[in-house]
This record gives C-alpha cells, structure tokens and sequence, in this order.
C-alpha cells in the first residue's frame, strides 16, 4: 500500500513539472528589464533598403548590451536618416530560460521614391512616387459626355490622407481641389473638403447652371455595412441672369449590403438624406431624400431589381434646385422631361447576364418598367399625374466602368434610346 501510494505521489509530480516550468519562464513582454545582451534584430517592411543597411543606420548589431533607452535610440536613428517613413522597434524575449537574452524586431516604412540609386529622395521625387491619375469618361443623360482627368497625391497633407484635382470639360466642367483624411480610431472615419467650380447646361432650358464654392463631408463607420455623415457646404449660383447663393446643412445614413455593386445580388441599398437649404433670398427650405434599392436573386443568374426614389422639400425651390424627371429616373422621357419642387419615382427590373458569374465583367440584357412624377410643396402628391416607361436593354459592367443602354417606350409620349456610360442603378 505504502509503495502503490508512492507511486501515486510521483507520478503526480511529474505531471505538474512542465505547468511548474511555463509558470516560472519568464513572459514574452515588450518592456524588458534594466540590462541584457541583444542576441538576435530581425528586419521587417524594408523593400529596397537592405537588412545590413538598416542595421547600419540603427547603429545595432548583436552581441551588444540592452538597456531600456536602446529601442529609443535606435528609432530615433532610423527616422534621422530620412530614409523612413515610419519606424517602430519592438522587443522581446530571446529565451525562455535566459531573461538577459533579448531580441529586437525592427518594423520599417520606407519614403516614397527609395531606390537602390537613389537612397535619399528629394521633396520632388517622393511627390512624383506618391501621384497617381486616372482618366474621366463619363456620359450622363440629358448632359452627354464629360472627359478629362484626377491626378491624386498620397499622404501629402499627413499619414492617410488624400488630396485629388479633377479636371473635366464637356457635360460637366469642373476644376476643384479635394483632401480627404481617414482615421483608423476615434470618433470619424473619414473626413473630406472640396473648394472649386463646376458648370453645366440644363437639360431642357439650355441655360448654364455654375457653381463656386467649398463643401465639406464628415463620415463615421458604425459598421462594414451602415454609416452616417455630416455635410455643409456654401455656394454662389449663377444661373442665367439669376445670381444666388446657396448654403446647405444636412445629415445622412446610409445601409449597403452589396459586396458586388457591378452586379449585386441579394443585397439592399438605402440611404436617408436631410438638408436645410438657405438662400440669399427667402423662403428657405428642409428637402428629405430618400432612396432604396433592393437586389432579389431569382433562377441560375436571373436577378430582380427593384429601386423607390423620394426627394421632398418643405417650401418652393429656385428652378436650379428642382428635382429632374426622366432620363435614367423615367427611362422613356427625357431628362428635364418635368420637374418641380417634388419627385417620386419607381423601377423594377430582371436582370439576365448571360456572362460568367466568376468574371470580373458582367454582361446581359435586362427588361423593365418605370413611372415618376413631380409635383409642387403647394401641392399634394394625390393629385399628380404619373408617367410610366417600359423597355429593354444591354449592360455591361466591371470594377472601373459601366455602360448600359437601354430602348424605351413612354406611354403616351414616345420611344427613346438612353446611352450611360458610368456608374448607373
């Protein structure tokens, strides 16, 4: 008995041995203690400087004495260099056993414009590896084409931010100045400001609507799918002989379930908007915009489309602030076919791609039926005679460009064929 107890004992002590040995390790921190040796540095991030040439302007190398100031130190030398945007260095335990053996982890962001000829690139050279452009192609309906071009600079006012120049003529003329900066933490996601001048021709009245001013736009990320925003912005219109200015002030949330917007497929879009428009001279007005769009997937690829559309303001609107029906609102009437202080209108579609659904590209042909109408803030919407527009089209899609063009029959009014090339419904 004594013997089968004894064993019991040992067999006992053997097992809580390894337990007794992680407790008494020492743990992997990252706030080392006073002195030790550093046996091992690893490099990461580092894309054309070498290993040898960091450890070089860090002035570490192994087999030296650690102490608390060194990781420091070494950043401080790292960012000194001008060779790095970033800098980091993190420590950690080398052994298990030994709590004197450290290692240290550098973790580098290299300038814009490094090279292996040139090692330290000048204010110009990192502004040319930061620019990026993209050309604008776009047709709108009621507007025809608008062309020119973005030219983007990455981190130019700061880490994360963005500032953009479009320049476009044709349909739309535009020359702005865009920054925009987004935050990884806190309370917004990203925050944007825009100052430039933007004119376009009225669809039906042929008179030149121009716009002069800045605007600004504050967002927060309350999840992958939903966000709001806070927007203003200050305006001076000029509108044929008509010289006005416009100041707005509004909210918005927005829900967006579609991971494919170049095909969605059971997925939902909706957004809420509300602004308060203040004109030089009264009355000013409160519009409320509301959008919803909703994707139902039917048989193999066939996909159901469904899109309400309500823009609603509290008092009568200059001509230049009226909502516009038809074009790609109305397929069937053209844009500017009516318009007024209000605007409801309605779309649903099947959409049949006859493209492969593993392909960045889509394409098929679609059937459809829209109706809309407008009416004055005097008026009720019960008394509004309703249009309606009924056709079929081609669509082709992809991650930068869309094109659709449809054929439609306006009840009582006529055919008409509707060409968009961009983002569309």
């Amino acid at each position: 008995m004594t013997a089968a107890v004894g064993l019991i004992a040992l067999v006992l002590a053997c097992a809580g041995a390894p337990d007794a040995a992680v407790q008494q390790a020492p743990p992997a921190a990252s706030s080392p203690v006073s002195s030790g040796t550093v046996v091992a540095i690893r490099v990461h991030g580092n894309h054309t400087t070498p290993d040898r040439e960091v450890l070089r302007l860090a002035g570490v190398e192994p087999g030296r004495p650690f102490d608390a100031g060194l990781p420091a130190a070494v950043e401080q030398r790292l960012e000194a260099s001008g060779r790095f945007r970033s800098v980091e260095v993190r420590t950690r335990f080398a052994s298990l056993s030994d709590p004197t053996a450290y290692l240290l982890v550098i973790v580098v962001e290299e300038q814009a414009g490094i090279s292996v000829d040139v090692p330290d690139p000048g204010p110009m050279r990192r502004l040319r590896a930061n620019t990026m452009w993209i050309p604008i192609l776009s047709r709108e309906e009621g507007y025809g084409f608008t062309y020119g071009v973005r030219v983007s600079f990455v981190d130019v006012a700061g880490p994360r931010t963005r500032l953009s120049v479009p320049l476009t003529w044709g349909g739309e003329r535009q020359a702005a100045v865009e920054l925009e900066r987004r935050f990884d933490r806190g309370p917004l996601t990203r925050i944007a400001g825009r100052a430039g001048v933007t004119r376009r021709e009225h669809p039906t009245l042929e008179i030149g609507n121009r716009r002069t001013g800045v605007s600004a736009r504050a967002e927060r990320a309350l999840t992958s799918w939903m966000h709001v925003a806070a927007t203003a912005g200050l305006h001076d219109v000029q509108f044929g002989t008509d010289d006005e200015r416009l100041g707005t002030f509004g909210a918005e949330a927005v829900v967006d379930t579609r991971r494919d917007p170049a095909f969605p497929r059971n997925a939902v879009f909706a957004s809420a908007a509300i602004e308060r428009l203040d004109f030089r001279q009264p009355p000013d007005a409160v519009r409320v915009s509301l959008d919803g769009r909703a994707y139902v997937g039917l048989v193999r690829q066939l996909v159901l489309a469904v899109h309400g559309l309500h823009i609603r303001t509290s008092e009568p609107v200059p001509v230049f602030e009226q909502a516009l029906l038809g074009g790609t609102r109305l397929r069937g009437f053209g844009t500017g076919y009516r318009q007024d202080d209000r605007l409801a209108a309605a779309s649903v579609e099947i959409r049949a791609p006859f493209s492969s659904p593993l392909s960045h590209t889509r394409a098929g042909v679609a059937v459809f039926a829209d109706t809309g109408t407008v009416w004055s803030a005097t008026d009720r919407l019960r008394g509004s005679r309703w249009d309606t527009g009924v056709g079929a089209g081609l669509f082709l899609r992809g991650p930068l460009f869309g094109l659709r063009v449809d054929v439609a029959r306006g009840l009582d009014y006529g055919t008409r064929a509707h060409v968009t090339l961009g983002a569309t419904f």
